[in-house]
């Protein structure tokens, strides 16, 4: 017993000296788990273009649903399809990253919208291409990005940073159609969704000559998602703090630096457009509930949606599976097209 006591202050100094390395690599672990991306587009790429597509749907923990697959969008998904598109690669000034681009060009008269896909996503997911489809049937021209690390753009580190780095990639699309359209910034709109609607809400905090912004399903909060990503996926929302740290020391991302409310809270006066599923767990109501809150507060041209929505539908493994997330496109896509279609028409000064 005597020598245990003489040993404990060398084992205290010995604890105390590795305690930061294993923070670091419970934080690394968490890090990578929220961080991680999947190259191959969540395999919606192989298969979805602009000229024809279809949703494919991932079982979300929801224990009731509003809309079965076949009373969706998907009977009538066709309306949607833009038979031509072009490609187009977009370089950034300032990094080397290129990011893969489709576009389809209406009218040179129209205004444009970028479309920005959630994470593990890209431009073939149909939570861009409907919507891309919504507005170019009603005459308004799409520009859908691959954000970095993501399907055909640049692979940077195989890892997201949930709009920190990302918000570069839309304000280089911003630069493009400048640069190669002629548009002006007033007559650019910015539409995401989840994990992109977080990163619009990013870029339109950044850049103030970006007059309207479409955000379905965004987060409010960077630190709150976080700790909820982490929940939703079975980890300590406690070690949330462990994988920010971690995150600055791998890749120097700060993944709390800009907030997804200062776009809010910048509004000046600019149009925000906040949708969501109210039954939505992915991301959680109040994420939806509390921007519209902060954005009526800075602007008068701010409208919110919130509905039921949740569908069921059937795996590629024959299980039912249900999904709330980023689904109002689907169970409502009347009201949805006629609200996207009006947000921008007015928010970018074009006639009705």
């Amino acid at each position: 017993m005597k020598r245990l006591l003489r040993a404990l202050p060398a084992l205290m100094v010995l604890l105390l000296a590795a305690a930061p390395a294993l923070y670091y690599q419970v934080g690394l672990y968490v890090y990578f788990e929220i961080a991680k991306t999947d190259l191959d587009c969540t395999n919606h790429a192989p298969y979805n273009t602009p000229a024809n597509f279809e949703p494919h749907l991932y079982p979300e923990n929801i224990e009731s649903y509003t809309h079965q697959w076949n009373d969706t969008i998907v009977s009538n998904i066709d309306q949607y399809y833009m038979e031509s598109w072009e490609n187009a690669t977009i370089y950034l000034k300032d990094e080397p990253i290129s990011i893969s681009a489709w576009y389809v060009e209406q009218d040179t008269d129209s205004p444009w919208v970028i479309l920005i896909h959630g994470i593990r996503s890209c431009k073939a997911n149909h939570e861009v291409l409907i919507p891309a489809g919504m507005l170019s049937k009603n005459g308004i021209n799409v520009l859908m990005i691959d954000l970095r690390d993501h399907w055909q753009s640049t692979v940077e580190d195989e890892l997201v940073s949930a709009g920190q780095r990302e918000w570069r990639d839309v304000l280089a699309a911003l630069s493009w159609l400048q640069d190669e359209k002629g548009v002006s910034p007033q007559h650019i709109g910015l539409y995401g969704a989840s994990m992109g609607a977080g990163t619009a809400a990013l870029t339109f905090a950044q850049e103030p000559s970006v007059q309207s912004v479409f955000l379905d399903s965004v987060y409010f909060s960077m630190d709150t998602i976080l700790r909820e990503e982490l929940e939703y996926q079975g980890l300590p929302p406690v070690l949330v703090d462990a994988g920010i740290f971690a995150g600055k020391v791998y890749s120097g991302d700060d993944i709390v630096d800009i907030e997804p409310y200062e776009a809010a809270e910048n509004l000046n006066g600019r149009w925000m457009f906040i949708a969501q599923s109210n039954n939505d767990t992915r991301i959680r109501l109040h994420h939806g509930n509390n921007m519209c809150e902060a954005a009526m507060e800075h602007s008068e041209h701010v409208e919110c949606w919130f509905a039921d929505s949740a569908v069921q539908f059937t795996t590629d493994d024959g299980d039912e599976a249900m999904l709330a997330h980023v689904t109002l496109m689907l169970t409502q896509p009347e009201m949805y097209e006629q609200k996207l279609v009006e947000f921008f028409t007015q928010s970018l000064s074009m006639e009705v």
